[in-house]
């Protein structure tokens, strides 16, 4: 029993006791000496005294010990005297402080590990508490939202307003798509959160996937469909076409020589008027099935040259001067460098430019004090972009 030698001490002591009080008592009745009582009496202090300390060192020990676990400090070791008298329950002590070092060091090795594995996943993650304070923030989330450091929710306001409140109204398993403008960039994220309750204080872990790449695709895709359903089509009545031509064709011909008129039969020229028939249904057919579908066909393949886009943007302005002089427009032309090049089709830039200008142009027709403001520089990534702003009337929301 590891208490064994602490009782055996115990008994002994306070056996020691007793029987010096008995001697005190022996001798007082007996003899009446006062040497002998004093004598006795110092012997009884002296193994109070030795009893008090050897308890009080123990129970020091033991505070010590409870202080170090409460502290969760593994660090505390024994050598003292009393690890020599109770060396069973010293060494328990020592193997409950090697027990908590390795939870500790397991508890820390774990931690490290979901720290490197939240840092390493391509999903943007963020935890906030009840008082809107940011907790954790990692690699990925910080480069969706541009931001090194950010502390509060509320900070994310000063990329899109509002944007803060989005993400706090998301509720447990709820999933949101959400288009931020980021470096003249627009992303769009899909937003989940989950709730989860630690000690008093609840958290809202909120996750950030950025589904850009995945619309491209499918846009490429739309696309490709698209040009199937065309072919397809186009396809489907070029066929008859070609069918009915070559049946008329051999109505006229013989043995590669026009036919004499008289030699044409009544039957022969229904069949003509009824491939002509054909030929006009299925060519308007075509006509509006290419209408329909004519603002959705592929844009002509870009010639790529240099372009100067501050050049290019001055020559459409030029162009548009009249329009622009009739309703008095005030135009800002705002650039970081006289020249700033890209590799583009510049007949494809020409007509993005005179749209953008001829719609805000339009859309300052009922508006007073007119002006519009064209923007050409390169963002954090060195891309080069335009931005046309104009105070006019806007989208509709629908």
């Amino acid at each position: 029993m590891i208490y064994r030698k602490l009782y055996h001490q115990i008994v002994i002591r306070v056996g020691g006791i007793v029987l010096n009080s008995f001697l005190i008592m022996l001798a007082w009745f007996k003899s009446g000496d006062i040497i002998i009582l004093a004598n006795l009496s110092i012997m009884l202090l002296i193994q109070v005294v030795l009893l008090i300390k050897k308890l009080n060192r123990l129970n020091y020990d033991l505070e010590n010990f409870f202080k170090a676990i409460r502290n969760n400090d593994s660090s505390l070791k024994f050598n003292s005297a009393s690890c020599q008298d109770y060396p069973e329950l010293y060494e328990q002590f020592n193997l409950i402080n090697k027990d908590i070092q390795k939870i500790k060091i397991q508890y820390q090795n774990q931690n490290q590990y979901f720290k490197i594995l939240v840092e390493h996943v391509a999903i943007g993650l963020m935890s906030v508490n009840n008082a809107g304070k940011i907790l954790l923030f990692n690699r990925a989330a910080k480069e969706i939202f541009n931001k090194t450091h950010l502390y509060r929710i509320s900070d994310l306001d000063r990329i899109q307003e509002g944007l803060s409140g989005k993400l706090l109204d998301i509720e447990t398993s709820q999933q949101k798509l959400i288009s931020i403008y980021r470096n003249n960039e627009l992303i769009h994220l899909v937003v989940k959160a989950t709730k989860l309750k630690l000690g008093d204080e609840q958290i809202k872990i909120i996750s950030f996937q950025n589904i850009q790449h995945e619309l491209d695709e499918n846009e490429l895709d739309a696309w490709q469909k698209l040009i199937r359903i065309l072919t397809h089509e186009i396809m489907n009545s070029i066929s008859p076409i070609n069918s009915s031509i070559t049946t008329i064709s051999g109505i006229f011909y013989e043995n590669k020589e026009v036919k004499n008129v008289d030699a044409i039969t009544p039957e022969e020229i229904d069949d003509v008027l009824t491939g002509l028939q054909i030929i006009e249904e299925r060519t308007l057919g075509m006509v509006d099935f290419v209408d329909r579908f004519r603002n959705l066909s592929l844009l002509p393949q870009p010639n790529f040259t240099t372009v100067d886009l501050l050049k290019r943007t001055n020559q459409i302005l030029f162009l548009l001067k009249e329009k622009i002089s009739e309703q008095e427009i005030d135009v800002r032309l705002i650039h970081s460098n006289s020249s700033i090049t890209v590799m583009a089709d510049q007949m494809m830039v020409d007509q993005i430019l005179i749209n953008l200008i001829t719609n805000a142009i339009q859309a300052l027709e009922n508006v007073s004090g007119k002006s519009f403001e064209i923007t050409i520089g390169r963002n954090r990534n060195e891309m080069a972009f335009i931005e046309i702003e104009d105070n006019g009337c806007g989208i509709a929301p629908e």
